[in-house]
């Protein structure tokens, strides 16, 4: 209730009111990036904030790509990318954000002049409306053969691994742009010379950004411009933030089979399914359906899994796991050298390596699942071209070795043998002395006055009645 304007406590609640009122425009504005590896860099110390409270950052560093094909810092070539620039993390999230999408551009640019399209799923769908991004060989349409690639649904379209693609290793190196080149120098079969098609899935921007008209990765939604420095975040709202159909990575696969495949490939053309990290098990669950396998079992020439983990005891269907036994094979994440056999398709229970349903071999990257396919690309598309020049390939049986075990020597000499300084300290200790001076220490005397608690073969239950003190 208000005071009435004749009051004297009137012009008392114009003040209050005036002194605690805090409007949207006095926050400060949020840090804003360009898309592109020059407009990034470093941030300044110094800084100032305009009439409006947006926020001045002033740029002491950018970033470019070297003749060994890193990004680098343009202030100190010696550098690589840069996250904490600043205090506060939103600034830090904000550039990595814009990183990202200068990455992802330069990645799409280069798998353009490789011969791919860029397409937009759902089939038909303009640039405006909500979609998800894939990419297809110009002249799929004719590929007797094409390789189906699902990528960690963490990273963004064509990216392999960030961590390579914006450090060591390469823009190359860390994106698909180089398995697209390899792809290029195989053959489709026996009897076509001409190169395999090619289809990246999506599995990772399935987050609608309407203020940027493009999907983003989960993670990068977190990243996207807000009102202002001091907002928390966006809140996720599926009639806005959704595709249809491909909603979720699971739903992407699902698209992908039926409405994408059977659309633009040849009706007598195989494929090929190469799948990273979590994606295994995405593929794997569709094609363990009865009704999917049916439809595709019978087009699959080969699976390769990388850094797998769904087991063979989660699988029903019976010729789905005929076929991982047989046709399929698994790069994990381990320290042997690179195609070091390491588990047979019943699992290495000595490796802790659960059953899997293929055989397994080392990727040599002890790590990270993503780097697997960077550091197995060679055997795992060597893999895939055996298979399409072989219509009766079969996995052959293999050989795993235990590796020797560390062992100590202590633990293996006999005590006789180690020396009397490497024997722990043991001493023996009377029980009867050991009782006195325990009694000692409780009760400050010779222990008569203590009272004692009954033992644990005691039938005596008179300590569970409470008794007031005397």
């Amino acid at each position: 209730m208000q005071p009435l304007q004749s009051s004297a406590f009137y012009d008392l609640h114009e003040i209050i009111t005036n002194m605690f009122r805090r409007l949207w425009s006095g926050l400060p504005a949020d840090v804003s990036f360009p898309d592109s590896l020059k407009g990034l860099g470093y941030v300044n110390i110094a800084r100032a904030q305009d009439t409006s409270g947006r926020l001045l950052i002033g740029w002491v560093g950018r970033y470019f790509v070297n003749a060994e094909d890193e990004i680098r810092s343009i202030e100190n070539a010696d550098n690589y990318f840069k996250f904490f620039i600043n205090r506060n993390p939103r600034i830090n999230d904000r550039q990595r954000f814009h990183f990202d999408q200068a990455v992802e551009g330069i990645v799409h640019r280069r798998l353009e002049k490789e011969g791919l399209c860029r397409t937009l799923l759902p089939l038909g769908t303009p640039e405006s409306e909500p979609h998800v991004p894939i990419f297809v060989s110009d002249d799929i349409q004719t590929k007797s053969r094409v390789v189906l690639i699902f990528g960690e649904p963490t990273n963004e379209l064509g990216v392999i691994a960030r961590r390579v693609a914006g450090g060591p290793g390469g823009l190359d190196k860390g994106s698909l742009v180089s398995v697209v080149r390899a792809l290029k120098e195989q053959r489709s079969s026996t009897h076509d010379e001409a190169c395999p098609g090619i289809l990246l899935a999506n599995t990772g921007e399935t987050y609608w950004w309407p203020e940027g008209k493009r999907a983003i990765t989960i993670t990068g939604s977190s990243g996207v411009p807000l009102p202002s420095l001091a907002h928390r975040g966006v809140k996720y709202v599926p009639t806005l933030n959704s595709v249809p159909g491909n909603e979720t990575a699971k739903d992407h696969v699902a698209y992908i089979f039926k409405e994408t495949l059977s659309a633009i490939l040849a009706k007598d053309a195989t494929i090929d399914i190469l799948a990273i990290g979590t994606s295994c098990e995405l593929v794997e669950r569709f094609l363990d359906q009865d009704a999917n396998w049916s439809t595709w079992g019978p087009r699959l020439r080969a699976i390769a899994l990388m850094g797998p983990v769904y087991t063979v005891e989660h699988l029903a269907n019976e010729g789905f796991k005929d076929f991982l036994e047989k046709r399929t094979c698994a790069y994990l994440v381990s320290d042997a050298p690179l195609g070091t056999p390491i588990a047979p398709p019943g699992g290495n229970p000595n490796e802790s390596i659960a059953p899997l349903g293929c055989p397994c071999f080392s990727s040599s990257e002890p790590w990270y699942t993503e780097v697997t396919l960077i550091k197995a690309l060679v055997p795992v598309l060597g893999y895939l071209q055996r298979v399409a020049l072989d219509p009766d390939f079969e996995n052959e049986p293999i050989i795993v070795t235990e590796r020797p075990r560390a062992s100590s020597p202590a633990a293996e000499d006999p005590w006789e043998k180690l020396g009397e300084h490497e024997k722990p300290l043991v001493t023996v200790t009377d029980p009867e002395w050991m009782d006195k001076e325990r009694q000692s220490a409780r009760g400050q005397g010779n222990g008569d006055d203590v009272e004692r608690a009954p033992g644990l073969d005691s039938d005596d239950d008179s300590g569970d009645e409470y008794r007031p003190p005397a």
